[in-house]
């Protein structure tokens, strides 16, 4: 019986790469953008709290997309999305918030629902970074990924030139 039980568990991956989205619960929101020194601070700090690897990130109005690595041995993914999420609505001012999520302090900012897919290959890996590059160019905010300045598209770009697509426009 134990044997089964066992088996039931789910599977969880030490030092795993994944590929996160996290959404404002309200679509339309610019949160996000409006408060990006807030993120980026709450970014930080949870990174020096519980260490891992930014590989790629892009941060639109109302939702961003994130490949990272935890560190060997770590599997607690969820001590990392739900601080920053948690932080980042204390941080972000009232102003960006809607009377409900005021109501609510803050609690409301973030939609309940965080996706995660495991990164398991080198082509795994560059399909969730260009996504990561492509996203504000297929959401209309621009038509080339280098003009949306919260991404990590510069610095992936910039650092290693294989990651510099011949004409990343084309495959969004």
């Amino acid at each position: 019986m134990l044997r089964d039980m066992v088996q039931l568990l789910p599977l969880r991956r030490r030092g795993a790469t994944l590929f996160v989205s996290l959404s404002l619960a309200e679509p339309d929101a610019t949160t996000l953008v409006d408060e990006i020194d807030q993120l980026q601070a709450t970014v930080r700090m949870v990174r020096d709290l519980w260490p891992f690897e930014l590989d790629a990130w892009v941060v639109l109005p109302d939702h961003l997309h994130a490949v990272l690595t935890l560190p060997f041995r770590d599997d607690d993914l969820a001590i990392r999305l739900n601080t920053i999420k948690a932080r980042f609505a204390a941080r972000v001012s009232k102003r960006a918030m809607t009377p409900s999520q005021i109501a609510a302090g803050g609690t409301h900012l973030w939609s309940a629902q965080d996706k995660v897919a495991p990164i398991r290959s080198r082509a795994d890996m560059e399909i969730f970074r260009r996504q990561c590059w492509t996203d504000p160019v297929r959401h209309g905010f621009v038509g080339d990924p280098h003009d949306w300045p919260y991404s990590s598209y510069h610095r992936n770009s910039r650092t290693d030139p294989r990651r510099a697509a011949p004409d990343i426009r084309a495959s969004a």
